[in-house]
C-alpha cells in the first residue's frame, strides 16, 4: 500500500523508490503483487507515462485517508510518550502501601496530570497480563521469574524498642537475651518463633523466642512497639521516623537481620516500556532513597 501511494503521488516509480529508500525493482514487486492480490489492475503503464486506472483511483483515495489515518495514531502515541498520560494500575503490598506510598503517588501525580492511577493494595501477586497491570511493587529476596523486575530499595529491618518501654529496663547486650523481652512476632515476613540474624563477617544466629503477641500486620505491630508493649522485628521504612525522633530505639545493629530483602518493580516483558511506567518507577525509586537518608 506504502508503495502504490509514492508511486500514484509521484507519477513515477523510481522517484517513489528514491523517496523510500529502496530499489526500483522493489517497489515495482510491491505494486504488481498488490494488483495479483486485488485481481484488478491499480495503474496503467506506458513508456512515457503512469496514470491511475479508475479501479486505482478509488483505491488511491482509500489508501491514501488510511495512512494519514496511521500517520496521526503514531504522532498521537509518540505525544503520549512525550507527555505520559492514560491509566496507569499499580499493585503493591498493603503495609507498604499505606506507609511509603502516600506522598510518593501525591508528588507523582502533580508532576503527571495526565495520568490516572488505578493502585490495588494486596499482598497477593496477581496475574499481570490477566489483571492488565502495568507494574506491580513486591518486597521478596528473589523477583519472580518471567518478568521484568528493577531493584528499587534495599529493604532493612531492625530489632526496635519504645523509649517507654525501655525506660525502666536495660538495653540487651546479646542477641542471646532478646527472648527474655516481650517479643511481638510478624508471622508473614518472618517465622513466628525465630529470629535469624547475620553478623559483618557473614556468621548467623537464630534466635528461638516465645512470641507475647503474634501477628500478621507489621503496621499493628508497629503501634504496639511504640505504644511500649514490647519488642519487634520492623522494616526500617515504618521505623526511621521514629528512630530519628527518638521515640523507638534500634537494638543490636550489629546484626543484620535475615533474609535480606529488597523491593522489586515487576512489569510483564515488554521491548518498549512505557514512559508513564518507567517515570513511576523512578519517583518510587528516588522517594525511597530520601526516606532512607532520612532514616
Amino acid at each position: 500500500m506504502v508503495a502504490f501511494v509514492a508511486v500514484a503521488d509521484h507519477g513515477s516509480f523510481s522517484i517513489a523508490a528514491a523517496r523510500l529508500q529502496v530499489s526500483n525493482s522493489h517497489v515495482s514487486k510491491q505494486v504488481s503483487a498488490l494488483e495479483r492480490e486485488l485481481r484488478v489492475k491499480l495503474l496503467q503503464r506506458t513508456t512515457r507515462s503512469l496514470s491511475l486506472t479508475e479501479a486505482g483511483e478509488v483505491f488511491y483515495r482509500r489508501c491514501k485517508a488510511i495512512l494519514s489515518e496511521v500517520a496521526e495514531a503514531e504522532q498521537e502515541v509518540l505525544r503520549r510518550q512525550d507527555t505520559p498520560q492514560g491509566i496507569l494500575r499499580v499493585t503493591a503490598p498493603a503495609n507498604f502501601a499505606n506507609v511509603c506510598l502516600p506522598d510518593i503517588v501525591c508528588d507523582f501525580m502533580q508532576q503527571h496530570p495526565g495520568i490516572e492511577l488505578e493502585l490495588t493494595m494486596s499482598d497477593q501477586f496477581f496475574d499481570l497480563a490477566e489483571r492488565s497491570i502495568d507494574v506491580a511493587l513486591r518486597i521478596a529476596t528473589t523477583p519472580p521469574e518471567n518478568v521484568h523486575a528493577r531493584m528499587l530499595y534495599r529493604v532493612g529491618w531492625s530489632v526496635v524498642g519504645s523509649a517507654e518501654y525501655f525506660a525502666a529496663r536495660r538495653l540487651p547486650q546479646t542477641l542471646a537475651e532478646l527472648p527474655a523481652y516481650d517479643c511481638l512476632a510478624d508471622n508473614v515476613m518472618s517465622a513466628r518463633d525465630v529470629w535469624q540474624f547475620e553478623e559483618a563477617d557473614g556468621k548467623r544466629h537464630e534466635i528461638k523466642i516465645t512470641p507475647h503477641i503474634n501477628c500478621n500486620n507489621s503496621v499493628w505491630l508497629h503501634q504496639c512497639v511504640l505504644r511500649g508493649m514490647g519488642i519487634g522485628l520492623l522494616p526500617d521504612y515504618m521505623t526511621g521516623a521514629d528512630l530519628a525522633q527518638k521515640k523507638l530505639i534500634r537494638l543490636l545493629p550489629q546484626y543484620a537481620p535475615l533474609p535480606q530483602r529488597r523491593l522489586y518493580g515487576i512489569y510483564l516483558p515488554n521491548r518498549y516500556l512505557s514512559s508513564k511506567v518507567r517515570l513511576f518507577l523512578d519517583a518510587v525509586e528516588q522517594g525511597l532513597g530520601r526516606i532512607a537518608t532520612s532514616a
